[in-house]
């Protein structure tokens, strides 16, 4: 998929209008339109904007290929601050997901031990 495609599908996930997104980036609505059509490409400064609003990377907006086992954020789940997962939590999977198989075992057993001593620290002591 192109960038001009993947700024349209993440623009509609939120679910914004050209112009909307266009004020955001502080961009023209013609501009936006550019962009989405691959006429233009957007300046660094514009790509950074892009990535931080859409919580995804700059490289994800200009990778031809998918590889969805390594994908990021997928084009139609972009963040919504209304779901139940907070921002902090899903940065946190958002990073994970950059991990190696070897990684996250490491990780979940970590997980798990601080999970269960404290299970084992909130159980009352028998007198």
């Amino acid at each position: 998929m192109d960038i001009g495609n993947k700024i349209k599908t993440l623009r509609l996930s939120k679910p914004l209008t050209q112009n909307e997104l266009a004020d955001i980036l502080g961009v023209s609505k013609s501009t936006m339109s550019n962009y989405e059509r691959n006429i233009s490409t957007p300046a660094p400064d514009i790509l950074l904007k892009l990535a931080t609003y859409f919580n995804v990377t700059v490289d994800y907006l200009f990778h031809e290929k998918q590889d969805n086992s390594k994908d990021l954020i997928k084009e139609d789940s972009a963040y919504h601050s209304d779901k139940f997962v907070t921002r902090d939590e899903w940065n946190t999977l958002v990073y994970y997901r950059r991990l190696s198989d070897e990684q996250k075992d490491y990780i979940k057993g970590h997980m798990i031990q601080l999970y269960q001593k404290k299970i084992t620290s909130d159980i009352p002591e028998k007198n």
